[in-house]
Parts: structure tokens; sequence; C-alpha cells
């Protein structure tokens, strides 16, 4: 995480480490390179290690709109703790306080594999569910963008459909006892 200077810009020269959170990391390799994948990350680099854009860094990857933020935004945003705001003339997180309350946050585990959940599981068969709910979706986004826009209130519906049953996944125990829930895979489902 980022601090901001005197004047509210963001990096300055007064820098924290970033959160212990892995998250933290790809909210940061989002806004720097727009790719998911911190520029300044390697294979042995901590997620601590790894910080926010910073006014060295040049501009925000694009202008962001009131109230119209991308999420990546969104994202900084809890992270920082504050709004984003533009304050003399430059974007900084500046605005209103964002509380933030970490056991509220959802533990789910790392990596998700369908493949690696138990043959015929209640959680092998959830996953799939969602697998094969996503693969359709993606079917179907792509006939939209291959010439059929008739589709798309289709697709958005699957999209809502498998926003349900990645919930309900993400409310199954990764195991008997464990304190991380499962997650959805998003793995291709053709070979299933």
């Amino acid at each position: 995480m980022t601090s901001t200077d005197q004047d509210g810009a963001v990096g300055g020269p007064d820098r924290r480490t970033a959160l212990q959170l892995a998250a933290t990391a790809a909210v940061s390799g989002v806004l720097a390179t727009g790719t998911g994948a911190p520029a300044s990350a390697s294979a042995d680099t901590e997620p601590s290690a790894v910080t926010g854009p910073s006014a060295a860094d040049g501009p925000l990857p694009a202008e962001p709109v009131a109230d119209e933020l991308a999420h990546y935004y969104r994202f900084w945003e809890i992270v920082q703790g504050r709004r984003l705001v533009k304050t003399h003339g430059y974007w900084a997180f500046d605005g209103p306080r964002i509380p933030f309350d970490p056991s509220g946050v959802h533990r789910l585990v790392e990596n998700p594999d369908t493949q690696r959940l138990e043959e015929g599981s209640a959680a092998r068969r959830a996953s799939e569910r969602c697998d094969r709910a996503y693969t359709e979706m993606l079917r179907t986004l792509n006939r939209v963008f291959d010439g059929h826009p008739e589709e798309l209130r289709r697709a958005q519906k699957q999209m809502e459909a498998l926003g349900k049953q990645a919930r309900a996944l993400m409310r199954m125990p990764s195991a008997p006892g464990a304190k991380t829930f499962l997650a959805p895979a998003f793995q291709l489902a053709e070979d299933r």
C-alpha cells in the first residue's frame, strides 16, 4: 500500500509497506500494469514487498469518472481506506474514509482446482456445476461477439446464475473442520 504525500497525491516520499495480503499485490499490479501481475514482483517476491502506483509511475491508467470507477480502483480504495478523489489536479485517496473489517472477509481456498476435489463428493459436484455454468457462459459470450448480439441477454442470465452457484459453493467448507471455504475454479468443462 502506498502512502500519500502532504497534498494527498498517491506515492510520495514516505511510502509504507504493502499490506500482508496477496490481494494487495494483485491490486497493485492491476493499477500499475493493468494486467493483474505486479510489474515489480517475481516468483520469490513477498506480497508485502510490492507497492501500488506512485506519482513516479505516471498517470492513472484511465481517468476515472465520478461514480464510475473501474473495479480495480474500487479495490484499491479499500486497500487505501479512503475514496479516490481529484485533489489539486491529482487523483488521490483523500476522500471519505472507507471502513474495513477484515473479520468480515470470507476465507476461501487459494488456487481452487475442481480436479483436486474428491471424485463424487458434494464439493466436487458443486465445483463441476460452476465450471459447466462458466464454460457455457463463455460460449454464449463468444457467440455474442461473433455476430449474435441478440444472445447478450442470455449471457447476462447465465452470469447471474453462475453468481448464485458460486456463492453456494463458497458456503461449503474446503474440508471437514477447515477454516476455509471452497471457491469457483473457473475451469473450462469441455472434457467433463
